[in-house]
């Protein structure tokens, strides 16, 4: 019942009457929802995320090195959802529903474990699944979404403070705890790493009151959780034991890399309402306040538990103080509430802004860096603390004439105040603007489907890293910008027969076409053609406004007139005719080559200093190496492999700067360095983008008007830092 009401609530809080089940409640471009309709559709036709041999042409997708392991328990009840059906918006919106009612499941289960009163249990359980956390995550984090592991984390932790057994041999006791263990390790890694930092304080607590066996359990339960969640990242661990890690994919603390907290719990975030709080006041006041603390983006700004929950909180920070100052009397009533009042400290100690998650970040691992998210722990033992006061407050009325009645009446009104106090009319999804857009992709899909051979293989412009897009940093006013990261998978969402070149993993061989980005048109589709592509995908919202116009025009005068989705926001080339007139025109040797050069690129990286360029054959190759370079100062100085190459001089301030040289790239590495020894004191050089283009295959570029010669037709990845020095 608590799990259906959850539900219900849900419904009532997103319109659900507005929505079509098979369409994706979110289909936006700025979050990252298509990446796990990407993964979801990945299963029900592979039966795996780690391999898709539909993205990543013509070498295939793997996702080894972005591992999504940590929530396999969440990814088996995605392959059962998609026994029902293999849409993955379908799949999508039902296990985002379901997590709704898996949360306040565990969570009634666990209350009720510790003793607490079924009506309150029920009430708080219902609140803790509509956190606004939740909402905010949505399908755009469809997995963390998935936090039913908390409440049993919690249990574990409070269990350990309270000195009931958790293991007696071979006990159902046992079985249990192991369970529950292995569950909490496959639900999410995030949960499952605040789950171990929690029973790590519970053991330190332990050791500290010297109850050194309680300590050595505490210590066991957090191995479990650690060992649960190593075996679900086996393969990717496995993999990179085998490969090596890969570099791009590497992240580094949150605080050296964000302009602001957004990612940093604070306590001002847990005891303030959410910035779309229902309440006016309240949400101007919230806004005010973050604005100024994350005014680029804040995820710890809706780790709020809710008006109730924050009542438990408050409560939980007055119990901590009367433990420590050794108050008795209605702060020490209830032990189960002092154990919840030392999860929350341990919390806020390891999360808070200059934590001990800080020292995480930088001398364990960067890959856990949000740990605002904590903040879920944080509010189901918030919620705790309130069904202790609900149930004496129940009591309370309970023992007056007709107190009963006035019991549940006073359940059943805390229950609709936080449900609407926790949810918002801006979680509504944009369903009409959602479901037009869906269609016009799908009908466009299904034309080009129509027009190629089952199997064909789709190029996509512009060009854009997988995962996670570009960083979110200016890249120069001569570069055009991506603002989105998923928005090439619209294709493959849709596609039941193709095969499409987005979605190879970013620094892997497979991530050939980045080296296309910045190459002139007529060379891009010429290698695309060589390397199989019968089609050209082109998403124009990748370009700015004036390029994308140039880019349409200099298209159909290589290519013919293309197709238009129906809404006019995607573009679709056929490049079969365009095959049939290079072969006319060009040696088949030279379009191996093509191909080989196309597929096993030489390849340009920024490196310290300068540029990092990789010739991968046995044998030396001829190549240009064109360098866009945004400067400002009055000189500008190149050295190859530290010999000096003048090429440019005398220049104004912040201009932007191509050399274009030929050289001779020997196997393995050639670093390319820009020297600061003409630069006057506090002068800039910065390699915008670099493109390396072997000499015999030049005559590909030439092809066109000087106009489309001269066009870009991908995207260049941000600056490379600051070079010289």
């Amino acid at each position: 019942m608590v799990a259906l009401v959850s539900v219900v609530c849900a419904a009532w809080a997103l319109h659900l009457w507005q929505a079509r089940l098979s369409i994706p409640l979110r289909y936006t471009p700025v979050d990252d929802t298509k990446f796990y309709l990407m993964l979801v559709k990945g299963i029900v036709e592979h039966g795996s995320y780690l391999s898709n041999s539909s993205l990543g042409a013509p070498f295939g997708q793997q996702l080894y090195d972005f591992p999504q392991g940590g929530d396999d328990l969440s990814l088996l009840l995605v392959r059962a959802l998609a026994l029902l059906s293999a849409n993955p918006g379908v799949v999508v919106n039902l296990f985002f529903l379901a997590t709704f009612a898996l949360t306040s499941f565990t969570s009634y289960l666990v209350l009720r474990a510790l003793g607490v009163d079924a009506g309150a249990a029920g009430v708080v359980s219902v609140l803790f699944s509509l956190l606004t956390y939740h909402f905010f995550r949505g399908e755009s984090h469809l997995l963390l979404s998935a936090y039913y592991g908390v409440p049993l984390a919690a249990f574990l932790f409070l269990r350990l403070l309270g000195h009931e057994p958790l293991f007696a041999g071979r006990s159902r006791r046992t079985l249990a705890t192991v369970a529950i263990c292995a569950v909490i390790g496959s639900d999410n890694l995030y949960y499952a790493t605040f789950a171990v930092v929690m029973l790590g304080a519970a053991a330190l607590v332990m050791l500290v009151g010297r109850r050194y066996r309680r300590a050595l359990v505490g210590v066991a339960l957090a191995s479990l959780v650690s060992a649960c969640a190593v075996a679900n990242l086996s393969p990717s661990l496995l993999y990179r034991a085998e490969h090596g890690g890969d570099a791009l994919l590497e992240r580094s603390a949150a605080f050296t890399e964000a302009s602001d907290e957004g990612f940093s719990l604070r306590i001002a975030d847990l005891l303030l309402p959410s910035p779309v709080s229902r309440f006016g006041p309240l949400r101007t006041l919230a806004s005010e306040y973050d604005h100024i603390i994350a005014p680029n983006y804040c995820e710890a700004c809706y780790a709020t538990p809710g008006t109730v929950g924050t009542v438990g909180f408050v409560w939980l920070l007055l119990c901590a103080l009367g433990l420590l100052v050794g108050a008795g009397g209605w702060f020490a009533a209830r032990a189960l509430a002092r154990n919840a009042s030392v999860g929350v400290l341990a919390a806020l100690a390891v999360a808070s802004v200059g934590g001990v998650a800080s020292l995480i970040e930088v001398f364990v691992t960067a890959d856990i860096r949000a740990w605002n998210r904590i903040s879920v722990f944080i509010a189901w033992l918030s919620l705790l603390a309130v069904a202790l006061l609900l149930e004496r407050l129940s009591a309370w009325l309970g023992a007056k004439r007709r107190g009963r009645p006035l019991a549940r009446a006073t359940l059943l009104a805390v229950l609709v105040f936080g449900v609407y106090d926790q949810t918002s009319d801006s979680f509504v999804p944009p369903y009409a603007a959602t479901a037009r857009q869906w269609r016009s992709d799908s009908r466009f899909v299904a034309e080009i489907e129509r027009r190629l051979p089952h199997g064909a293989s789709v190029f996509q412009l512009p060009y854009v890293p997988f995962p996670e897009g570009y960083p979110e940093t200016p890249v120069g006013d001569s570069v055009a910008t991506y603002s989105t990261k998923y928005e090439l998978l619209r294709g493959y969402l849709h596609s039941r027969t193709l095969r499409w070149s987005y979605g190879a993993t970013k620094g892997t061989p497979a991530d050939w076409s980045a080296q296309l980005a910045g190459q002139p048109l007529p060379y891009v589709l010429a290698a695309a053609v060589a390397a199989g592509f019968d089609g050209l995908w082109v998403d124009p919202a990748g370009f700015e406004p004036g390029k994308a116009a140039q880019l349409r025009s200099a298209l159909r005068e290589l290519l013919g007139q293309g197709l238009l989705s129906p809404l006019g926001d995607l573009w679709f080339f056929d490049l079969r005719p365009y095959a049939a007139r290079l072969r006319r025109s060009a040696r088949a040797s030279l379009l191996g080559g093509l191909r080989e050069a196309t597929l096993r690129p030489l390849s340009v990286a920024c490196a310290a200093g300068g540029l990092a360029l990789e010739n991968p054959d046995a044998t030396p190759r001829q190549a240009s190496l064109s360098e866009h370079v945004l400067r400002s100062g009055e000189s500008y100085e190149a050295t190859l492999a530290g010999v000096p190459d003048r090429q440019a001089s005398d220049f104004p301030p912040a201009t932007t700067i191509t050399v274009s040289r030929r050289l001779t790239l020997a196997p393995g590495r050639t670093i390319v360095r820009l020297g600061r020894s003409s630069l006057p004191a506090g002068a800039s050089a910065r390699v915008l983008y670099a493109t390396l283009t072997e000499t015999a295959l030049a005559g590909f570029a030439r092809a066109g008007s000087a106009a489309t010669r001269t066009l870009t037709a991908g995207l260049t990845g941000p600056p490379c830092p600051q070079a010289g020095g």
